[in-house]
């Protein structure tokens, strides 16, 4: 089934620090693979990331993994299996995982071992971050009017009246739910967030829907720290003009947090959360501080003779079924978090806007079609 244009446009690094605008085919799926029409993507700062080089050698690249669209065109057995016709909204996991590999087989496809750097380069295959555009057939990011969308992807079908602002923060409210889901956050936990940007903000609405008691969120500028307190932070601590952290920490919840979710993406701030955290308590991981960043804990005495877990959280496996269910009940204020738009070809606009914090910026989206 097939309603696919024949051409496509995109965005792509051709090399480090290089953006281009361009076009390129549309094929006709196969049996098993579908066609996205992309409707909206979200900026990360991972995306400027690789535009720097700071995260391999992927180019030429067509950036963006937090998309969410349509399905334009479908082969019969994808339709037969997915349960999926044209029109149909869908999210479409970053990861293309093996699916036959121990870690995949146990649930944990966000560590398919085919995607294991540990190991030397990258063979899964990540949406926007390490598909080169001359693999073929070149539609692997979300930063392009279509994404193509083979029988191994994990496909979510969202509701038909989830607007697309909203449905384009599924992808980092999951990776917020599988960091609090890492941290084991229950009823009765007391959590820290350090770091109010986007997927901090939604870290303290997944903490507060996980029955966390209370959440305080840490950061250094105060129109994101209020922000925070529409989306679960029962208080909030500017790191910047508070001397004592963990003694202001202590004053809110009574001691200190039962986890701590470090979303900020500087070293130190992890070495931040290991003081903020009880004796036995959890340290999740969540903020990428680029792959050759050592990760610091300070002394000894702040992990080791604390039992300290400390708990990585990478992607989003497991997160997508619950942040779905989340923007669909609308529990928080979501659409707010969405504050810019730009067409396709304002990708520059765009990047320097979320690169430099203007306008008050907190999540900014390139809007393919309405």
């Amino acid at each position: 089934m097939d309603d696919s244009p024949e051409v496509s446009r995109q965005v792509v690094f051709p090399r480090a620090g290089s953006i281009e605008l361009s076009s390129i085919d549309v094929p006709t799926p196969g049996p098993r693979d579908l066609v996205m029409r992309v409707r909206r993507v979200g900026i990360c700062a991972t995306d400027l990331h690789l535009l720097d080089g700071h995260i391999g050698d992927p180019f030429p690249l067509v950036p963006g993994h937090e998309f969410v669209g349509e399905v334009a065109a479908i082969g019969d057995d994808a339709a037969a299996k997915r349960g999926l016709a044209i029109g149909d909204r869908i999210a479409v996991k970053m990861l293309l995982p093996c699916g036959e590999c121990p870690r995949c087989l146990e649930g944990r496809y966000n560590i398919c071992e085919r995607d294991d750097p540990a190991l030397g380069p990258a063979a899964a295959r990540e949406y926007g971050v390490n598909i080169p555009r001359t693999t073929g057939p070149g539609l692997w990011g979300g930063y392009a009017d279509h994404l193509w969308v083979p029988a191994e992807a994990i496909v979510h079908r969202l509701p038909d009246d989830l607007p697309w602002d909203v449905a384009a923060l599924v992808e980092p409210l999951a990776v917020a739910f599988r960091a609090v889901h890492r941290g084991r956050v229950s009823a009765g936990d007391t959590v820290v967030v350090i770091g109010p940007g986007p997927v901090g903000l939604l870290m303290a609405a997944a903490a507060k829907l996980s029955g966390a008691r209370r959440v305080v969120m840490i950061g250094t500028r105060p129109s994101r720290l209020a922000v925070s307190q529409r989306f679960g932070a029962d208080v909030t601590i500017d790191s910047s003009t508070t001397d004592d952290v963990p003694g202001a920490v202590r004053a809110a919840l009574g001691g200190l947090a039962d986890v701590v979710i470090e979303a900020a993406g500087f070293p130190a701030a992890q070495t931040q959360a290991a003081t903020l955290v009880r004796r036995g308590g959890r340290v999740v991981l969540a903020g990428a501080c680029g792959w050759m960043a050592d990760v610091t804990f300070g002394s000894d005495r702040n992990l080791l003779t604390r039992e300290i877990d400390v708990l990585p959280s990478f992607l989003s496996a497991g997160g997508y079924e619950p942040a779905i269910a989340a923007l669909v009940d609308g529990a928080f204020p979501f659409s707010d978090l969405v504050t810019h738009h730009f067409e396709l070809e304002r990708v520059r606009d765009a990047f320097d806007v979320v690169r430099t914090k203007q306008d008050g910026v907190i999540k900014a989206v390139l809007v393919l079609s309405d």
